[in-house]
């Protein structure tokens, strides 16, 4: 390990001395707008280094190495370098290492010179997860498939499934949240650099440049890239790599250098020439949208109409639907919801907030200790070396409460996990719950409080972790239907609706019981509103509740049902199915989707 380390230092030591980006580098590009700011960027960064295949191994050296001295995989938590085994094959997460296009190269053309060794997408991965992925498109798969290994302890980041992106019905693998951004970049990067030669290229769902023609890509594709890229800033990780590839290959990702070319040339900014300064963050205001009280005379037995403000500058609505009780069932009374919304971090901050909490939290009376703000609205808690907690405001408590919070662990850019535990407590009664690596709902019943409020703690130093949101109830919430985790999928209890485009949305084929619902918009530049205000509704439901994805009626789902769905698509008149079984996907039409929204239903074993 000293024989990585050593070196590894040296060369950190080294960019930290001239980690910036060459004076005059972008000078051809200023003053230029469009397609020929495109082109401008593309006789700059074109000219490089052509690497050979195998040279690669060397150059993750330079490039992926952490501080740690591991390469920093964006596809799993594995601990790889080049001492670790490379593979043609894997059948497990963690077998070995391969070196992955990320733009995959069937898409222009196969091994064809430079793009086939062009070290800014060319990365190190594992094995196994690389196959997975395959040259299926990134994009958005809620309910998708992952991987995990328990004997090693390692998983893969990120998973593959049908999109459930607007636009796109392809088969996709959703990179981890930490580095869309990265990957949004790099795909910039490649059309950028290769622009002259994109049109004669074999493309795949995620380019069209026969309608889009310079920009590239699909319609789908560019608003999810866009959207990635604006959530995701660039990291530090990715500014050390980007270093690494001007030592190694000679060029750079302007992307990475100046962030805000991508709205000069696919965004925000388009017919307008740059200065090569950055560029305000908001174009216009953005209001969020209010829910409406539910219109009673829209409510039948196991549907509602949803019915919101709307908002400008929105090109879609994502709308959630919970049932947090079903029929004849108490509900625990609500005492107080904290999203954090007043936190406008992109980062970890370095600013203690514990003694001035109440202008980050959307109620007074927050206390803590070591409370810092962090990206996506959440607090972060704790230090390295110190131990941090945080104490909600004083509730009149009963002896039993339940606490629902999502959470998750803090991680290093290298992907090392403080592996944390959260302490939840009422005065002497406590729970300890072991956080995962991914934003997650937990849900803890305390029985014996004898306090006026809730404690989270850290369990100990370098056991930090993100809190994003915290509710507190009177009483025993599990004694009805759990809270569900907020994924974008659904069933007969919950739904998450996404692409919509009107300040309405009818809901249907729910199961009778009472329920809440809220929405967000989704702004023309890519980024998203705070929920809206929580509405309530209660459906009484039919008489006998339709079981989804049992198409041929014999009281089960199965692979029998995968077999009538088809046939009915292929043979028969689709509207003679029952849209309450067959309309897998909630769409409100039956297609091919649904078939592969009930085959995906199986294999979740759901």
């Amino acid at each position: 390990m000293k024989k990585i380390l050593t070196p590894l230092i040296a060369l950190f030591m080294g960019l930290a001395a001239w980690a910036e980006i060459p004076s005059g580098y972008y000078t051809n590009a200023i003053g230029k707008q469009d397609e020929a700011l495109m082109t401008a960027l593309e006789g700059i960064i074109y000219t490089h280094t052509k690497l050979s295949y195998n040279y690669m191994w060397t150059a993750y050296d330079v490039t992926d190495l952490g501080s740690d001295g591991y390469y920093i995989d964006m596809y799993s938590t594995c601990k790889y370098n080049n001492a670790s085994a490379h593979v043609a094959g894997a059948s497990y997460v963690g077998e070995g290492l391969n070196r992955e296009h990320s733009f995959p190269k069937s898409w222009f053309g196969g091994e064809v010179d430079p793009m086939y060794t062009d070290l800014t997408m060319l990365i190190p991965t594992d094995a196994f997860v690389n196959q997975r992925r395959s040259n299926n498109p990134y994009g958005v798969c809620a309910g998708g498939q992952t991987y995990t290994n328990d004997e090693l302890g390692v998983t893969m980041l990120g998973k593959l499934g049908t999109s459930t992106y607007n636009g796109c019905t392809e088969t996709v693998f959703e990179p981890d949240d930490e580095y869309k951004g990265d990957f949004a970049r790099i795909y910039f990067y490649m059309v950028t650099c290769y622009k002259s030669v994109v049109g004669t290229w074999p493309g795949c769902g995620q380019l069209d440049y026969g309608k889009n023609g310079y920009k590239a890509f699909s319609d789908w594709s560019l608003q999810l890239l866009m959207e990635w890229h604006r959530a995701d800033p660039v990291s530090q990780k990715e500014l050390n790599r980007n270093e690494g590839v001007y030592v190694e290959q000679g060029n750079r990702n302007p992307f990475v250098d100046h962030p805000e070319l991508a709205e000069y040339i696919w965004g925000t900014k388009q017919h307008t020439a740059w200065t090569g300064q950055e560029i305000p963050d908001d174009p216009f205001d953005k209001d969020v949208p209010v829910m409406q009280p539910v219109d009673t005379t829209a409510v039948e037995a196991t549907a509602f109409r949803a019915d919101w403000t709307a908002v400008d500058n929105v090109s879609s609505y994502t709308l959630k639907v919970n049932r947090i009780a079903a029929p004849g069932e108490e509900i625990a009374t609500l005492l107080m919801t904290d999203n954090f919304s007043n936190v406008k971090a992109t980062s970890d901050g370095n600013k203690d907030i514990s003694s001035s909490l109440d202008e980050y939290t959307d109620n007074p009376g927050w206390t803590g200790f070591k409370v810092f703000p962090a990206a996506n609205q959440s607090l972060k808690i704790g230090t390295e070396n110190v131990a941090g907690y945080l104490v909600t405001p004083n509730l009149e408590l009963d002896t039993t409460v339940t606490v629902v919070f999502n959470a998750k662990n803090w991680i290093s850019s290298s992907g090392s996990s403080d592996g944390s535990s959260v302490i939840v407590s009422c005065g002497d009664v406590s729970q300890t719950i072991t956080l995962s690596d991914t934003p997650t709902d937990y849900t803890v019943v305390l029985t014996g409080c004898n306090a006026s409020n809730v404690r989270l703690s850290m369990t100990a130093a370098k056991k930090r972790f993100y809190i994003y949101n915290v509710s507190i109830y009177n009483g025993d919430l599990t004694a009805v239907p759990p809270r569900r985790a907020v994924v974008e999928e659904g069933d007969n209890t919950w739904r998450v609706v996404s692409g919509i485009d009107a300040d309405h949305y009818t809901v249907k084929a729910l199961a009778g019981g009472i329920y809440e619902y809220y929405v967000k918009a989704i702004y023309t530049d890519g980024t998203q509103s705070d929920w809206s205000n929580i509405e309530y509704v209660t459906l009484t439901g039919s008489g006998d509740e339709p079981l989804v994805g049992d198409v041929n009626g014999d009281g089960e789902v199965s692979i029998n049902d995968v077999t009538a769905l088809i046939d009915y698509l292929l043979t028969s008149t689709v509207e003679d199915l029952d849209m309450d079984t067959a309309d897998v996907s909630h769409d409100g039409e039956i297609t091919i989707a649904d078939v592969t929204a009930l085959i995906d239903l199986l294999l979740s074993g759901n």
